[in-house]
This record gives C-alpha cells, structure tokens and sequence, in this order.
C-alpha cells in the first residue's frame, strides 16, 4: 500500500490499505498496521475524490470509542472531515482545516502534517488567500526536504503549479 502511495496509484494504495483495515475484528484499531492503513486509505480516497469511501472510512472509526483510537487517527479522521466539508464548499471549511492542521501538529507525524498543510494549501488558494496558501506550502516542502520524501514534495509542486502565475511569484 505504501508503495502504491509513493507511486501515485491510489486506487491500488486504496484497495491495498482496505484490505489491512478489513483485519479490524482480529487487529487493534489503534494497533501499529492499522494506525498507518487507516490515514493511507483516508488520503487515497480523497486523491480519488472517493466520498463514499471516505464516508465508510470515518464510519469505521467512528464505531470505537476515542480513547480505543490512537493520536494520530484522531488527528488524521478531523483532517478527513474537513477535506470533506472542503470538496463540499461547507463554510466551515477553513476553520475545520486550521483546527485539523494544530491536531496533526500535536498529534501526528511531521509526513501526515506536511499533507495536511497541502490540502490546507489547496483550500487557502482556491478561496484566493495566496500569502496563507504559500505559507503552508513553504512549511511543507521543508518537511519534504527533512525527510527526504520526493512523493510529497512533488504534492506540493503539483499544488504550487496550480496556483495562479502572478501568487507564484509573491
């Protein structure tokens, strides 16, 4: 699955990590294997523009009690939910990013913020906040760099092309 991912096949990522978390009954939801499938197959769905999946994926979290979940799985479900409201222009979008971003920074790994900060990115340009959209863009690349992650920093040039000439060159 994570291979997939680093490829950019999500569907495959996808399929792959669906088939780790359908070992729930067996497995810990917070159990090593299926705390790093879960927020895989949340952002391959969200790659896909999956909504039903991504529906199905916070159902599945949502049938356990928050403390049988691990931090990052609590921070990773807000990030699912809000990209949710993002795709689904709900107003309350934006604060729901900002609140999931603070949650990835104490919760989550530097890789899982870097992708929040991204989809934040994304949604911060869209609604034309160049400067704030650049900013989370900067923060991510330099956690692509620390970590030596190309996949993610091809997310964030991939993120950086798309915004308008004249915010690129602010």
């Amino acid at each position: 699955m994570f291979t997939a991912a680093a490829r950019g096949k999500p569907a495959a990522a996808l399929r792959h990590a669906r088939a780790v978390l359908d070992q729930v009954g067996a497995l810990s939801i917070s159990g090593e294997t299926l705390r790093w499938a879960w927020p895989l197959a949340a952002r391959a769905a969200h790659d896909l523009a999956d909504t039903a999946t991504t529906a199905e994926l916070l159902a599945l979290l949502d049938r356990h009690q928050p403390g049988g979940l691990a931090p990052m799985q609590r921070a990773e479900r807000d990030l699912a939910r809000a990209r949710l409201a993002a795709a689904g222009a709900d107003p309350d979008a934006g604060p729901a990013l900002a609140a999931a971003i603070s949650g990835l920074r104490e919760l989550s790994t530097p890789y899982h913020l870097a992708h929040g900060l991204l989809d934040h990115a994304a949604h911060l340009a869209a609604l034309g906040d160049d400067q704030a959209a650049a900013a989370a863009i900067g923060e991510a690349v330099g956690i692509a760099a620390r970590l030596g992650c190309q996949p993610l920093a091809d997310r964030a040039d991939t993120i950086q092309s798309a915004r308008p000439r004249a915010a690129a060159s602010s």
